[in-house]
């Protein structure tokens, strides 16, 4: 018999090494944060609307979990496709799961038995199966137990189920998990951050279907350890200065000539000091790695905090956040991994959100960064100059070689009589900011964006000096209570208009006055890749 020209003789059937594959994919990178997604991935699948998980540690430190559902469960052929390596696919297109691989990767990763424990609702039947990788290794054999559920575990399936269908899902013999301590309470320590990490990534990645207002979803209840998990809000939306920017479908075009599409909307969210709360600010996670997409596949967050290379992470950019949404229709068209925590784009894609969609978001949310610092700088550098006036002032008299009269205060007019000769000017003319502080006079903003500005205070030779500018927010801000440091940089900008007055003459005025706007833009390309104050902590 032939088949397609191939003599059946010809086939020889190569089935895999049950414990190499086992143990292969054990390092296929999961973090216990997104195997712990895919099995509530797997819940969800099933329709479940209550999900209760418990990491547990006895007194020997071994460490076991359960994560058990009230969906509706699975007879003994769907157990067994369940574990099969390769399950068959579900007829739900937009089911989570995705390879039919996760359930049994995500779990071997952290334990050597995997257990399910499952009551389909079409025969009320509790059933259990295991896969044990030590068992398998002796086998040599894809064996799959199938045991009697214990007591303990059909009580922990209905505490969740409520006697109805619904699975439990059991790691045992956890060797991936934590270091061996020699103590039992660093090893409780340790599996804390682990517990308060699961409950971060769960309120992020199930946000959409554990706020009971979200309607794009169903709800969705997940206690951890007994503790009921809150949905976060990456964007903010509840508070009042937050600003959706951009809201924007995208169509895609597909195989066959479908198209399917994404949805991007970018938010802007407040500076710290806006937020309408303490609690609310804290409840924001700002942080320079929070910046970026946030891309949701079927409403559930596979990715966040990046710019997929557009763009690097500066803290200008700390503020934007931007919702990338799409379902199952473009898993083969963004490259989804096994993980459901990757996705590629192509050119096409990719400089469409780059050169024409984020630009007016990140120049926006920049915009607002900068604000907020120039207000956090301007406060800060209130007193920082104080050193420097007293010691310009003590030593003025000795350098000063040009004599300035004003002849028009309100027009800001000078005679300047130097060693070139006397000549009408214009200059700035203002009181000081406080008394005994009229040499060096930090000021919001100069025209043209110049950083320096010779002028008259107080009838004394002054220099204003730009807090907006760069060079004061990346350069002086930092070394703002370094009294030693600022004196220095201060004494350097008083000295170079005091130079200019010394020196000036009517050919060269204009000439000193496009020397101060060249000098401050060339800084300001000089200093563009520094990094940006972080204005949000103490000084």
């Amino acid at each position: 018999m032939k088949t397609n020209g191939v003599s059946m003789a010809d086939h020889v059937e190569l089935l895999p090494d049950p414990e190499r594959i086992m143990e292969g994919l054990r390092d296929t990178g999961y973090t216990f944060n997104t195997a712990m997604a895919d099995i509530i991935d797997n819940s969800i699948s099933a329709h479940a609307t209550k999900i209760d998980i418990q990491v547990l540690s006895d007194p020997n430190s071994n460490i076991t979990v359960y994560i058990a559902d009230n969906g509706i469960g699975m007879d003994q052929e769907s157990l067994e496709n369940a574990m099969r390596y390769g399950s068959l696919q579900r007829k739900e297109k937009g089911s989570l799961g995705k390879f039919g691989l996760g359930l049994k990767t995500a779990s071997t990763a952290f334990c050597r038995c995997l257990s399910i424990v499952s009551r389909a609702k079409k025969d009320n039947t509790v059933r259990k199966v295991q896969w044990d990788l030590d068992y398998i290794a002796q086998k040599k054999a894809w064996h799959l137990k199938k045991i009697l559920p214990s007591d303990d575990e059909i009580e922990l399936l209905d505490s969740t189920a409520l006697e109805e269908s619904g699975t439990l899902v059991i790691w045992e013999k956890i060797d991936r998990l934590l270091r061996r301590y020699t103590t039992v309470g660093y090893t409780q320590n340790a599996l804390k951050k682990i517990i308060d990490s699961l409950e971060l990534h769960i309120s992020m990645v199930y946000q959409r279907f554990l706020d009971e207002d979200d309607k794009r979803i169903h709800t969705l209840s997940i206690t951890l350890n007994g503790k009921p998990v809150s949905a976060w809000d990456p964007f903010c939306t509840d508070e009042p200065d937050t600003e959706k920017l951009v809201e924007d479908t995208i169509d895609v075009d597909m195989d066959g000539g479908k198209v399917s599409s994404f949805l991007i909307r970018a938010f802007m969210i407040p500076r710290r000091e806006a937020f309408s709360s303490p609690e609310a600010q804290k409840k924001a996670r700002l942080s320079n790695d929070n910046q970026g997409f946030y891309v949701y596949r079927e409403n559930r967050l596979i990715l966040f905090g990046e710019w997929f290379g557009m763009f690097s992470k500066e803290p200008h950019g700390s503020l934007l956040r931007v919702e990338f949404s799409f379902d199952h229709t473009l898993d083969d068209a963004f490259n989804v991994d096994i993980k459901k925590s990757r996705i590629l784009l192509n050119e096409d894609i990719f400089n469409l959100l780059k050169d024409k969609i984020m630009p007016a978001p990140r120049r926006a949310a920049q915009e607002r960064y900068r604000k907020g610092s120039s207000k956090q700088v301007g406060e800060r550098g209130k007193d920082a100059h104080a050193s420097s006036n007293q010691n310009i002032e003590e030593k003025a008299a000795d350098v000063e070689d040009s004599k300035i009269e004003i002849t028009n205060a309100d027009k800001n007019e000078v005679k300047v009589t130097n060693p070139h000769g006397t000549f009408n000017h214009r200059i700035t003319i203002r009181s000081a900011s406080k008394p005994g502080e009229c040499r060096v006079i930090p000021v919001e903003n100069i025209e043209d964006g110049r950083l320096w500005n010779p002028c008259i205070a107080d009838g004394k030779h002054a220099v204003e000096i730009n807090q907006g500018h760069p060079y004061y927010q990346k350069i002086y801000f930092p070394v703002l209570e370094q009294n030693v440091m600022v004196t220095g940089m201060d004494a350097l900008l008083w000295a170079l208009a005091e130079a200019e007055h010394l020196t000036i003459n009517e050919k060269t005025k204009d000439h000193y006055e496009d020397m101060r706007v060249h000098v401050s833009r060339i800084l300001r390309k000089l200093i563009v890749d520094l990094p940006d104050p972080d204005t949000d902590t103490d000084g």
